[in-house]
């Protein structure tokens, strides 16, 4: 009987997304919004969007409150994804993303959040943590809003430190350096993110390949990818190094191209792949998030072609 690889995502911090387009930003004259759209959102709520349209599933937990919140629940449950709300008694926040037509430069607005009551974040932990049976993958992505201590994850990665499953990490600052302390399957930062954990400058590939060698050399991690924008990304694990630069793609939209790269991985893993070929299916994933609209993410027929590509170009450098 084959094991069923169970994915949980964690959004501490979601919110519900809203992306418009002006023909020009200015100031104090009212702009006539058009192509306006809203899409539920927050780093896991986003993965697990991203595993659904890739053909996984995943359980998204997350806290949720008001109209905003309630309209997140039934934006997910209308795409099909299993979810388990923690309902609170505060407004969700939301996210503001205007495309400026003329520049096609982007402008994006996130709110923090309503500071989170102590017995909304423990249920939160508690769902997981006592989930039966334990999960294959926690996919934990996405910022802390206020009032959730910056150890927050990090109780939760040495909750399952002795266990099977594996955490997958994609949060920054302070609550990445925590969560660092307590031995992590896999870690996701950019350049500016690693930059600030470790205190140093990583802006050539030398500097890249130590650092991220050291931190995984150390026990901190078991694998890290570290993603490098239109440059790629590297994939750093006990047995190996393994960068492969950026598809040439037309982007269109950069929102959500990081949480479909690592919906684009755990959905991999859980269908069995190996963690180098998972490195390859995540790059054609975060690449077809560029080439969508808006707050919209990756697109399976897309990412799958951009896979394939990969494959054939880089397919016997990770054997």
């Amino acid at each position: 009987m084959v094991e069923i690889q169970k994915i949980l995502t964690l959004t501490m911090n979601p919110s519900l997304d809203i992306s418009v387009e002006v023909d020009r930003v200015v100031t104090t004259l009212k702009m006539r919004c058009v192509n306006d759209r809203i899409d539920p959102g927050g780093g896991g709520i986003n993965v697990s969007r991203a595993i659904n349209i890739l053909g996984g599933s995943s359980m998204a937990i997350f806290p949720a409150g008001g109209c905003t919140g309630r309209m997140i629940i039934e934006m997910l449950q209308e795409q099909g994804i299993e979810t388990r709300p923690v309902t609170t008694g505060l407004l969700s926040r939301q996210s503001f993303a205007v495309l400026e037509q003329q520049t096609n430069q982007q402008y994006r607005f996130s709110l923090p959040g309503h500071k989170l009551p102590e017995e909304v974040s423990r249920e939160c932990l508690q769902k997981i943590t006592q989930f039966v049976p334990p999960p294959s993958f926690v996919v934990v992505s996405g910022s802390l809003p206020p009032g959730v201590p910056e150890d927050f994850y990090g109780h939760l990665v040495n909750h399952f430190r002795q266990s099977r499953t594996k955490i997958i990490l994609d949060t920054s600052g302070e609550p990445l350096k925590h969560a660092l302390k307590e031995q992590i399957y896999l870690i996701k930062p950019n350049q500016r993110e690693l930059e600030y954990v470790c205190d140093c400058s990583l802006a050539d590939e030398k500097m890249q390949n130590e650092k991220c060698r050291e931190i995984v050399d150390k026990g901190y991690c078991e694998a890290l990818v570290l993603t490098l924008g239109k440059k790629g990304a590297l994939l750093t694990t006990r047995d190996q190094q393994f960068r492969v630069p950026g598809i040439e793609v037309e982007e269109v939209s950069a929102i959500g191209a990081g949480d479909s790269f690592v919906g684009g991985m755990v959905v991999a893993l859980q269908q069995g792949k190996e963690l180098a070929d998972a490195f390859l299916y995540a790059m054609a994933a975060g690449s077809s998030a560029l080439t969508t609209e808006a707050t919209a993410l990756c697109e399976k027929e897309t990412t799958d072609i951009y896979y394939r590509q990969l494959q054939q170009q880089y397919g016997e450098k990770q054997r």
